[in-house]
């Protein structure tokens, strides 16, 4: 009896010192990884052509099908995430039936040091990867040790259901140099399946309450109103929500909202049960007198509250650079819209204060206050005029007239400090 006592004192005298050195060992002083993902609009068309190519809904539910994607765009895809949800940097590496995945991770200001260095190394097998081992700052440890710590860390950003309907339809994943190939068994009803990690049941009744709001406002309202018709009220809401919750959740909640309302896009496509929920009718919502740069300033908005700022400036672009290959042609007044939904956006998920900040400020906020003039800017510009007129995106003449419209934006009373 002594004897296990005398055991239990000494572990719980060592306990601290062996957690303090696993501390030590785990994070370092230096980065491994320093570059961060910045999507152009070149990188953007080549992920639109892939899911062009491979897009899964045009087959029938059980059928075979492979992707195969090449190193360079996975890594960008992993880095790009690892930048918006984890404010590290990631890297991707593709060899013959392995693929390791490396990650430096920022760390708050702490006397132990500032970063976290993170090394994973999957093995190819007959149907998913296995684990090979994981690397934690100088600390090795074999798979068989790792993969219910991956489990463990997995079940906390997304639930076990989720992944294991997603583990369902792939059969098997081979690695090759530089490239790698999925094999999977397509499911018509995987969309609602994988609805949980896209959205909380807190963030469905979020949804649902931004959602009934606007079928009320759309009752009443005129065939073509302004913007501000549909925000005072619906910010004014969220305002009263985030007294006793989440006002970034309440945010990213009501532009979703909004920009699918805009955009004429069903939120049954999002969330099934909202097939039972109250539907707004629908109106033509403008800004500046036009309802194209409302579907700008919204998505763009969109983009940033959920994706991070890179990607909507990317995609804005993008946008402006296929028009005027065929299209509408480049416009600076959507450019201009893009911009202001990406800054609101931005600030709307900031942080909590902010968040509350910006609730306050749209719940009574004009147009002239949320949206800068645009009728002087130059529009509907072919491929060839805009290059001519304004160099490119590289020219000097674009960035000037950029840095203009980034002036505009910044005086906006929303903007302001």
């Amino acid at each position: 009896m002594k004897w296990i006592t005398k055991c239990l004192l000494l572990a719980t005298l060592l306990l601290p010192v062996l957690l303090g050195l696993t501390l030590l060992l785990a994070i370092d002083d230096k980065p491994k990884l320093q570059n961060r993902a910045d999507l152009t609009p070149e990188q953007i068309a080549r992920a639109k052509l892939i899911f062009r190519q491979n897009d899964p809904r045009r087959l029938q539910s059980g059928a075979i099908a492979r992707v195969k994607l090449a190193q360079q765009e996975l890594d960008l895809a992993i880095n790009y995430f690892a930048n918006q949800y984890a404010n590290g940097v990631a890297s991707l590496r593709i060899d013959e039936d392995r693929a390791l995945i490396e990650a430096t991770l920022h760390l708050p200001a702490n006397p132990v040091g500032r970063y976290v260095n993170l090394a994973l190394e999957l093995r190819q097998s007959a149907g998913l990867p296995t684990v090979d081992h994981l690397s934690v700052g100088k600390l090795w440890i074999p798979g068989l040790l790792a993969k219910p710590l991956l489990n463990l860390a997995l079940n906390i950003l997304q639930p076990a259901a989720d992944r294991q309907a997603f583990a369902n339809i792939v059969k098997h994943v081979q690695f090759q140099s530089q490239r790698l190939t999925v094999t999977y068994r397509w499911q018509a009803d995987l969309p609602g399946k994988l609805r949980g990690a896209l959205l909380s049941p807190e963030d469905q009744q979020r949804l649902e309450a931004y959602q009934r709001r606007l079928a009320e406002l759309s009752q009443t309202a005129n065939k073509s109103l302004s913007l501000t018709d549909y925000t005072k009220p619906l910010f004014k809401l969220a305002l009263q929500r985030s007294a006793s919750g989440d006002p970034i959740a309440e945010n990213r909640a009501l532009i979703l909202i909004l920009t699918l309302y805009v955009n004429r896009q069903p939120l049954m496509k999002i969330v099934p049960e909202s097939g039972f929920w109250p539907r707004p009718l629908w109106r033509q919502v403008t800004l500046n007198g036009r309802d194209d740069l409302t579907k700008h300033y919204l998505v763009s908005a969109m983009l940033a509250a959920y994706s991070g700022t890179p990607l909507a400036d990317a995609v804005g672009l993008f946008k402006e650079i296929e028009d005027s290959r065929g299209g509408s042609g480049f416009s600076f007044n959507d450019l201009a819209a893009d911009r202001t939904g990406t800054r609101m956006g931005e600030q709307a998920v900031a942080s909590p204060a902010l968040a509350q900040k910006i609730q306050a400020l749209l719940a009574s906020a004009d147009e002239n206050q949320m949206m800068p003039a645009t009728a002087d800017l130059p529009e509907s510009l072919t491929e060839a005029e805009f290059i001519r007129r304004f160099g490119g995106t590289d020219g000097e003449a674009y960035k000037q007239l950029m840095q203009g419209i980034e002036q505009r934006i910044a005086a906006l009373p929303i903007n302001r400090e």
